[in-house]
């Protein structure tokens, strides 16, 4: 699970619900991290990062309790709230430092919509679930789910409101739920809305179960995530997040099962027969190879371990020294061109120091009738360029932008090496983004290929290869 965990605390993009996600799982798999680099030579570090998350969320906060989907932004995410209220009760509860103003803002915002029927069933049923863990049970809303929503509930949002009962301790109401309800979950995944899937949905159910400790459904589910982690399949965040979570608080309970801690113990044979000993309570052990790839490599448990069964895992990583991306279309169009100020091509192969050109990027949905949420653009950039002015005005767009169709983001991203803007295809089906950049040191640099990809549906997604570009001498 450790590349999974990885991939989330890696995860380029930050919005309310790659922000939780990433953070989430460490609170019970945390463990897994220790001793792994992550950015060179940095390590990761738990608490800090669970405390910088925790911070971040203030970003994100509205007068009103709830958050938003991107910093700054002036409208509740319904399920993006939920998310990250369901972060900060099991984070306080672990003993870490949840500002007592977000807390109680949140309750009050949630506790205001949990009488709405306007929400979906997922959200409804999440909203009282969560309140019921932190202690603050709506009896009332709750009924309202039991009475009129109890036959239109997948399984998933069953156990969820049984989880709500049980919590409150009204038990045989829970049991009556729990009747029909089996682990069934439909294939399925959401580009917005819950950005929900069939794993997800399932790592809520395991999530559930250990609360109710059904331990042999628990076993079964939790083999089932465990090897779809192991894979090499695509998962958004939200998916990962939760598979990760929810496997995480299995793995725990399952800790406290046991008398004692338990010992992972026994040499690694390297390439060249030299032997490294080792011996450590914690769930993993990691040891950094520097050379003989490509070799044999042995692992031996020994008398002193005292677990029942040990995984061993090679992973490798690094940067690549060539962009290999190509241009590729699956549901999303891409086109890339490189102007002037009079709108004319310019060919970035070769640019003088000091040169003003724009990128121009459009991208289009090529699917029929149907809205595309959550698409992220990104252009990272060659080091010899910059970014000259990320934000238009009609001051500084020249004459030809204004047959296009722009300023349609959702929100705009700008960092030192990269541009990424976030957006939904609704009404358009075509749209235009632009960037003023600057050719400021010389030589030789790769451009990175451009991406285009809903976050949460790997199907739509477009790449521009990208190309060596040139900035003269003087």
């Amino acid at each position: 699970m450790t590349h999974r965990l990885l991939g989330l605390v890696r995860y380029p993009y930050g919005c309310i619900e790659q922000t939780v996600s990433a953070a989430f799982p460490l609170l019970y798999l945390g463990t897994l991290l220790e001793g792994v680099k992550y950015a060179g030579d940095a390590t990761v570090d738990i608490d800090k990062y669970i405390n910088s998350a925790i911070r971040k969320l203030r970003k994100f906060k509205l007068v009103s309790g709830g958050f938003t989907y991107w910093p700054g932004g002036s409208s509740v995410s319904a399920w993006g709230s939920l998310y990250t209220g369901h972060f900060l009760i099991e984070a306080g509860k672990l003993g870490y430092h949840v500002p007592q103003d977000l807390m109680a803002n949140w309750l009050r915002y949630e506790k205001s919509r949990a009488l709405t029927t306007k929400d979906n069933l997922m959200k409804r049923v999440y909203r009282v679930y969560l309140l019921a863990l932190a202690g603050e049970y709506q009896i009332g809303p709750m009924n309202l789910l039991k009475e009129t929503g109890i036959n239109d509930m997948n399984d998933t949002q069953k156990w969820m409101l049984a989880a709500a009962y049980h919590l409150a301790g009204v038990e045989r109401t829970a049991a009556q739920i729990l009747i029909p309800a089996g682990v069934r979950v439909k294939n399925y995944n959401e580009s917005g809305g819950t950005y929900g899937s069939g794993l997800r949905d399932l790592s809520i159910i395991l999530n559930t179960l250990v609360l109710f400790e059904r331990w042999s459904e628990a076993d079964e589910i939790a083999k089932e995530l465990g090897v779809a982690l192991a894979s090499q399949n695509w998962y958004s965040t939200q998916t990962t997040g939760f598979m990760l979570l929810s496997l995480g608080k299995y793995v725990r309970s399952l800790n406290k099962e046991e008398d004692g801690p338990s010992v992972l113990a026994g040499t690694i044979r390297l390439p060249g027969g030299r032997e490294v000993r080792f011996e450590t309570d914690r769930s993993a052990y990691h040891f950094e190879i520097e050379e003989g790839f490509g070799d044999e490599i042995a692992v031996y448990l020994d008398s002193t371990s005292t677990v029942k069964r040990a995984f061993t895992a090679l992973d490798w990583d690094g940067v690549p020294l060539t962009d290999d991306v190509g241009d590729t279309s699956g549901k999303l169009g891409l086109e890339v061109a490189w102007l002037n100020d009079e709108g004319m091509p310019v060919d970035p192969s070769e640019l003088s120091p000091g040169e003003v050109f724009w990128g121009h990027f459009r991208v289009r949905n090529l699917t029929v009738a149907r809205n595309i949420e959550e698409v992220a653009l990104v252009q990272l950039l060659p080091a010899g360029w910059e970014i000259d002015n990320p934000r238009l005005s009609d001051r500084t767009a020249p004459k030809w932008m204004s047959r296009l169709n722009l300023n349609r983001e959702e929100y705009m991203d700008v960092r030192d090496d990269r541009v990424m803007w976030f957006f939904d295809f609704e009404k358009h089906r075509e749209l235009d983004f632009v960037v003023r950049l600057n050719a400021v040191t010389a030589g030789s640099f790769m451009l990175p290929a451009t991406v285009a990809e809903a976050m949460y549906n790997r199907a739509y997604r477009a790449t521009a290869a990208g190309k060596r570009v040139v900035v003269t001498q003087r």
